[in-house]
């Protein structure tokens, strides 16, 4: 694959209102106050890692795509619009149904609709909307790249957005998923689940790096393991498969990447495939390793995005935070503070529901890079 350059970002999430506050949260290892909500089965408090604000959703993506575009006055007919959410319009349709006592079809807005009247109000030469669980926006960055590669577009604007709502906390729940301790241990032996998190993310797409690039895309695999219907082999070969094949497409080898991005959900059957995967292709080699769920909650669909952003910003501050559990991971994953190169290459791995996954592969771009 051709790199194309991850030029500008943004992020609200509980860990802050846009990216850099994030980055050095993160910096410092500051983890967000979670919210809670009541699981109904067993009338039990579970937490939620909530961005607080008092905006719309129209309102708050908005403002997302204005801090990605910056101050430029540019048309955007050059430009694809991509949406990536598994939450669409749950939150708002909750709401309506609550208030009017029960639902209609009129209340919903399809993800489709929205990413219809975005491209109508801002601007973009084209729109459309990606929904593969936890990978929806890693995979929105895939394919943005990969029509940025083709000349359809010189620009792409990847949007993606996790709202919370009672059918994911309550699914999850239900599911025995979420963390009744609120701790938050991917990899611990005893791990009892995730958190989930609110995110919205946008990243701005082009083939030149702009004045002050986070990253290039070096490349990137996706693929689904038919061999389930809700999870991936938990022997990890489809992992290793989807890992190998995101090192191919950007031309290196595993030996060359200087830090890996787990997924970690701290759920039994994606954790365990995963560390069986990271073996598979490392061994007992293993890069410097790091999880970034503990600080933004497990963001679904958003999560290839907000995380991606959050270790390109965090990076080129310095470092990465170590974890108080890390002594007793499965994976060596760094129990104190992590300093990365500037220029490192990274593996960032999404593995989600149904056996969707995908890899990225990643360089971080050194502070102030315009060429």
């Amino acid at each position: 694959m051709t790199p194309v350059y991850l030029q500008r970002g943004a992020l609200h999430s509980a860990l802050g209102a846009d990216l850099d506050e994030a980055a050095l949260a993160l910096s410092e290892g500051r983890q967000p106050q979670p919210e809670q909500f009541l699981l109904h089965e067993l009338q039990q408090p579970r937490p939620y890692l909530a961005a607080t604000t008092s905006e719309t959703l129209d309102q708050r993506l908005d403002r997302l795509i204005g801090e990605t575009l910056g101050d430029t006055s540019q048309a955007l007919d050059d430009c694809l619009l991509i949406i990536a959410s598994t939450s669409l319009d749950i939150s708002q349709l909750e709401t309506l149904v609550s208030a009017e006592q029960g639902f209609r079809p009129d209340h919903s807005t399809p993800l489709d609709l929205m990413a219809s009247q975005l491209r109508q109000r801002w601007g973009f030469a084209d729109a459309f909307t990606l929904n593969t669980a936890c990978t929806s926006a890693a995979n929105g960055l895939l394919y943005a790249a990969r029509l940025l590669n083709a000349g359809v577009h010189r620009r792409a604007l990847v949007l993606a957005f996790e709202t919370p709502n009672a059918l994911a906390m309550q699914g999850f729940g239900a599911l025995d998923l979420t963390s009744p301790s609120g701790r938050y241990r991917p990899f611990h032996p005893e791990r009892d689940g995730l958190i989930l998190g609110e995110a919205y993310a946008a990243a701005l797409l082009a083939p030149e790096p702009g004045n002050a690039p986070l990253a290039r895309l070096l490349g990137g695999f996706s693929a689904c393991d038919t061999s389930n219907l809700t999870t991936t082999r938990e022997d990890g070969s489809h992992i290793d498969w989807v890992m190998q094949g995101a090192l191919r497409s950007a031309g290196l080898t595993a030996g060359e990447i200087d830090l890996v991005k787990l997924h970690g959900t701290a759920t039994s059957a994606n954790d365990h495939a995963e560390h069986n995967g990271m073996r598979r292709l490392y061994a007992d080699a293993l890069p410097a390793l790091c999880v970034l769920k503990p600080w933004l909650g497990h963001t679904l669909g958003a999560c290839g995005l907000s995380e991606t952003l959050l270790l390109a910003r965090s990076l080129q501050a310095g470092s990465l935070p170590g974890l108080d559990y890390a002594a007793e991971a499965l994976l060596p994953l760094p129990t104190h503070r992590q300093p990365v190169a500037s220029d490192a290459r990274l593996l960032a791995n999404f593995f989600g529901f149904g056996g969707n996954n995908a890899s990225l592969v990643l360089q971080v771009c050194s502070t102030g890079v315009s060429a």
